[in-house]
């Protein structure tokens, strides 16, 4: 049986809560993302806290274009970002 101890645990949700893009791609962050997700417990328990979650820690202008953005799941927006970001770097 394999157990994870509180104190990590709690040391990778504290870490999924201040997570931010940074100098990383959209694909890089949801990767990080989604890895801590798992730790993230009641933040990330539904499609629509978890989009919150991981739009609310989008960089700057990439985040304002996403932030009006009406998405029906996670995977929906993390492709409509990487989408964004693409254009972005054509620009």
């Amino acid at each position: 049986e394999h157990h994870i101890r509180k104190g990590i645990l709690d040391r990778k949700m504290r870490e999924l809560l201040a997570l931010k893009q940074g100098s990383d791609t959209v694909y890089q962050y949801a990767q990080k993302f989604n890895s801590l997700c798992q730790y993230g417990g009641y933040h990330v328990d539904t499609d629509e806290k978890k989009m919150d979650r991981f739009r609310n820690g989008l960089d700057g202008e990439l985040y304002e274009r996403l932030n009006l953005v009406k998405v029906d799941s996670y995977s929906e927006l993390v492709n409509m970002a990487i989408s964004q970001e693409d254009a972005m770097k054509r620009a």
